[in-house]
């Protein structure tokens, strides 16, 4: 199926995909890159906040008064915590803050304080100088921190009744840990939406700019195509018309197969509507029609998908590379490359036949100039020349440039 194929029938194909499709969408969100930011910061914190808490619940229990409680159980819990802490902290920093970490660390941490009478004296309970608060707060901050309010609710609505229910005597700490989480969910809830209204502001900016760049890259490709329609195709004509051709001379034929080729181009303007199109499928048609050997090489089947008028530029501009090396390279083979990544799209044409001096090209070539330099510059994009005699010639265009 071809671009135009596809863009004939892609509103066809929104429209019975119907509501449900838009609100599946509507549920889940892109993350854009503040969440991304938020969630390292937040791995980074949860984890020392874990082993924190636990170094932390050591140094208390070793200082702390030992009457009608078992050392035993004592150094056993603060055993199984360590040991837990090493395990969080791996399995976090390998595969992120998910569900069932989390809910696990909320578990072992309800199941120490259970216990709490066996290694927590009375007394410290009464006092609330108790450190098991210590191990119930970790557990809420990590919850609400690594997780949406909702999906924390039930871990720590889990660690704040077995603290209750494993308290030695009655303590008024419960209301801690309830304050701490309605400010923590709130807190986090707030860094979210705050993350996510950025977010938005940054991508309108950028569909506003890319916007620009696909509107700039119509315009010149229209400009390019008067131009180039004056420089071949009329001038050919012309010289008929005047009989400084005869039928049949060298002259004439390449003249017009150069004209040919840039009516069939006119003939299909890019019209900068539509959805994007994929830029690497154009350019190993381009390769396939250059006329010379290229070795195409890049996201192999993988779309690389972006506006209309880029992937037309990115096209004409690899396009009049190859021509450049079929005629002056000498080599009969060249390269071509193509990445893409972080919103960048990158096309390295190269081969390895005579090269240039780029300061030496005469002011009337325009085949790098117009057809390259100035086709990419309108779209938005940029160009790296560099060529030396006898070293080859490699071209590398990128989208959008910088």
């Amino acid at each position: 199926m071809t671009d135009r194929e596809a863009a004939r029938r892609s509103p066809r194909a929104r429209r019975a995909a119907g509501p449900q499709a838009r609100s599946a969408a509507r549920a889940r969100p892109e993350r854009g890159p503040s969440d991304h930011a938020l969630a390292r910061t937040v791995q980074r914190f949860t984890v020392a906040l874990r082993c924190g808490g636990v170094v932390a619940a050591a140094i208390a229990a070793g200082i702390g008064g030992g009457a009608g409680i078992s050392r035993a159980w004592q150094l056993g819990v603060l055993a199984v915590l360590a040991a837990w802490s090493v395990l969080f902290t791996a399995t976090a920093l390998r595969r992120g803050l998910s569900f069932p970490l989390v809910a696990g660390d909320s578990a072992v941490v309800a199941l120490v304080l259970l216990a709490q009478e066996r290694y927590i004296p009375e007394a410290a309970a009464v006092d609330e100088t108790t450190w098991a608060i210590m191990l119930a707060s970790t557990a809420v901050y990590v919850a609400l921190l690594a997780l949406r309010p909702l999906a924390a609710l039930p871990p720590v609505a889990l660690v704040i009744a077995a603290y209750v229910a494993g308290a030695p005597a009655v303590t008024s700490q419960v209301r801690v840990l309830i304050v701490q989480t309605v400010a923590v969910a709130a807190i986090m809830e707030l860094l979210r939406r705050g993350g996510r209204r950025a977010d938005a502001i940054v991508a309108d900016r950028d569909r506003d700019r890319r916007r620009a760049l696909v509107e700039a890259a119509r315009r010149a490709d229209e400009r390019h195509h008067r131009a180039q329609m004056h420089d071949s195709v009329l001038a050919t004509l012309t010289m008929v018309a005047s009989g400084a051709l005869r039928a049949g001379s060298p002259g004439l034929e390449r003249g017009a197969r150069e004209g040919l080729e840039v009516l069939e181009e006119f003939a299909a303007p890019a019209s900068g509507d539509g959805p994007p199109v994929d830029v690497a499928a154009r350019l190993r048609a381009v390769a396939a029609d250059s006329g010379i050997e290229v070795a195409v090489s890049g996201p192999g089947r993988t779309p690389v998908m972006v506006p209309e008028p880029v992937a037309h530029a990115l096209a004409g501009a690899a396009g009049e590379a190859l021509r450049n090396a079929a005629r002056h390279a000498g080599t009969g083979r060249a390269a071509l490359r193509v990445a893409a990544g972080d919103g960048t799209v990158t096309v390295e044409v190269a081969d390895a036949g005579r090269g240039f001096d780029p300061g030496r090209v005469p002011a009337g070539r325009h085949g790098i100039a117009r057809s390259i330099r100035q086709r990419m510059a309108a779209a938005g994009g940029g160009v790296t020349v560099r060529s030396r005699p006898g070293e080859g010639t490699r071209v590398v265009l990128r989208w959008p440039g910088g």
